[in-house]
């Protein structure tokens, strides 16, 4: 017997709810149902939700009467310092939660909400929708076919170049979960743990290189994870350090992606994933398109090997999947079993976690243990 659609409330109208998470829902009929959007300015007369998406769907003012509403899960995509509260509300009112990242500006909150969630069998997921870039899609293949040895550095970057202040005031104000580290460096750091887990120790450079707007809101990051041999563990015979880093004032086209160098060989890549870019440009059409999360082949990455080590080999890049995140969370959903998630709500408050560490100990000048 086919499961019922879950009934969703979407909490805030900006760009992460009409170009990152409404086209999806609205993609995935077998599984999501919009019912309503928190629109706080909307009025009878005036709504943007009521216009992009039609009269069908209920267009309330606050959390408290979405939740008010028939609906099953309510999807947190307001500005990150609201996050930790709404999230906690919809929780102890019975209500399954979706999170942007990062979850929430503290780890203590974060594991708080892990525990509510896990005491009330309720699903927290938070969407670290870049597991499913195509370049780290390809890369995690790569590793687990062997191809690169035991791995000694790893560089992830996710550079730009933007030497004016952010339009998005909010994203550059001294708030709660503010900052480069928060926005970028939470995608990079998840990356990492996805592939390797804990680390030992963290040493983190966070700063706002630019001097621009509040000089106390890092801009740009450099945060080095720590991981030592450990033999008895997972076999790895190899010290690791795994770099997480975001410059603002990188002039380079393309950018640097990922360098991963190991025992048997190096990968090489450049270039952001396009489903981003692709979502921008064209909204929920983008979902259509067959060129759809597919890197162009100037993007493809470079494996260089012992065998041939002047000749590297061009590796094909695995095609992007961004819809993955949204089915995994909605059979989680329509399951009631959040054991089914694939982002554990406490792999997301560890990344906070480890943001914390890296900007403790930029301000420190010293290698922290986690």
């Amino acid at each position: 017997m086919a499961m019922q659609p879950v009934k969703v409330a979407v909490v805030g109208m900006g760009m992460s709810t009409t170009v990152f998470h409404v086209p999806f829902i609205l993609s995935l009929p077998d599984k999501f149902k919009l019912e309503a959007i928190v629109e706080r300015s909307a009025t009878a007369e005036s709504s943007k939700a009521r216009d992009k998406y039609g009269p069908a769907i209920k267009v309330v003012n606050s959390l408290e009467q979405a939740l008010a509403l028939d609906i099953d899960v309510v999807w947190i995509c307001s500005i990150n310092d609201t996050h930790y509260d709404f999230a906690k509300q919809v929780l102890l009112a019975g209500k399954h939660v979706v999170v942007e990242k990062p979850v929430t500006p503290t780890s203590e909150q974060a594991y708080e909400l892990a525990k509510i969630a896990h005491e009330k069998n309720l699903v927290l997921a938070v969407y670290q929708n870049r597991r499913w870039d195509a370049d780290y899609l390809t890369l995690k293949k790569l590793i687990a076919e062997g191809k690169l040895g035991e791995l000694s550095e790893f560089t992830s970057h996710f550079d730009r170049y933007k030497n004016v202040p952010n339009a998005k005031v909010w994203k550059e104000s001294p708030l709660p979960g503010a900052g480069a580290t928060f926005d970028l460096g939470s995608h990079l750091i998840d990356q990492i743990l996805d592939l390797f887990g804990a680390p030992k120790r963290v040493t983190g450079f966070v700063r706002n290189s630019r001097l621009l707007g509040h000089l106390e809101v890092p801009d740009s990051f450099l945060i080095h994870l720590h991981y030592d041999a450990d033999a008895s563990k997972d076999g790895r015979k190899l010290p690791l350090i795994a770099t997480a880093r975001g410059s603002i004032l990188s002039l380079t086209t393309p950018q640097q992606r990922f360098i991963a160098k190991g025992t048997q060989g190096s990968f090489v890549k450049c270039g952001v994933d396009v489903q981003e870019s692709q979502l921008v440009a064209k909204g929920a059409d983008a979902l259509k398109d067959s060129a759809f999360a597919k890197d162009p082949e100037e993007l493809y990455g470079k494996l260089y090997t012992l065998e041939k080590p002047n000749e590297p080999v061009t590796i094909t890049s695995e095609t992007g999947n961004y819809r993955a995140w949204f089915e995994n969370v909605g059979e989680a959903l329509q399951a009631n079993d959040p054991s089914r998630l694939i982002v554990k709500p406490e792999q997301a408050a560890l990344t906070i976690r480890l943001i914390e560490l890296a900007e403790q100990s930029s301000r420190e000048g010293r290698t922290l243990d986690l």
